[in-house]
């Protein structure tokens, strides 16, 4: 397998991943997205609210505030709301007994208080993974195969692939068609189908992929990708495990 870096940001990060099938980037997908342990609100307790939002609306709102979350998660954490209007209440104003466990993003509103309007509120935050909740979901992942665009002899150079392609991919180069960006290529083939003369061909690499991560705050890239490929790595041991106990079990029969 190889990999290359194509740009990366705190949040975002795009990467080339080859000789690997399908299989692998989809199961590395599906686990960024739905299986990486993070913290989030999952139940709270009222002691006073006087807003205009029932316990029930502050409840959802609070789930769905995103947190950060150490690599090591364990234990339940308490972040306390004690607010008296007029004044609006923010994520920012949630105060965590863990200095590591926070909002990721301060200026969340969760509602608007008015004169002596009040809430007192603890919100009990879990771990848990995307596979049960999407509050703890922390990342969106996609991916697409590499394209490749062949341009043939019948090519006379009209131009019209490169104005039928939405992605400015396709350039009039030294006499020929050639690929400027071709990673922002969506095989959306419009290229190929204004073409008259059947001079382009779109298709793709079927083990060559791009991939894109882009992250909600709670865990850094890093350590998404790590915590990811260890799961991978855990999920492919208990397998074989199970295969060696089934193997022994019917060489006992």
């Amino acid at each position: 397998m190889k990999v290359t870096l194509l740009f990366k940001s705190d949040s975002k990060i795009k990467m080339m991943i080859e000789d690997v099938d399908v299989g692998f980037v989809n199961a590395l997908r599906r686990i960024l997205v739905s299986e990486i342990p993070a913290y989030a609100v999952d139940h709270i307790v009222v002691y006073e609210n006087t807003s205009q939002l029932y316990d029930e609306i502050l409840a959802h709102r609070l789930g769905l505030i995103p947190l950060s979350t150490p690599l090591n998660v364990a234990k339940e954490v308490t972040l306390s709301i004690e607010k008296e209007g007029p004044c609006i209440v923010y994520s920012g104003d949630m105060v965590s007994d863990d200095e590591l466990i926070n909002p990721i993003i301060p200026d969340i509103p969760i509602t608007k208080l008015g004169d002596n309007q009040k809430i007192k509120i603890n919100c009990i935050a879990t771990a848990g993974i995307a596979k049960t909740h999407a509050k703890y979901q922390t990342c969106l992942v996609f991916y697409k195969y590499f394209p490749v665009i062949e341009i043939n002899k019948k090519c006379d150079l009209c131009g019209v692939c490169v104005e039928a392609c939405p992605r400015n991919v396709l350039e009039i180069k030294n006499d020929s068609i050639e690929t400027a960006n071709i990673e922002e290529c969506t095989l959306c083939r419009s290229c190929e189908e204004q073409c008259d003369l059947k001079a382009i061909n779109v298709s793709y690499d079927p083990r060559k992929f791009i991939f894109t991560i882009e992250n909600y705050g709670n865990m850094s890239i890093k350590d998404l990708i790590e915590v990811s490929t260890s799961i991978i790595e855990e999920k492919c041991d208990n397998f074989i495990t199970a295969l060696a106990g089934v193997a022994e079990h019917g060489q006992r029969r």
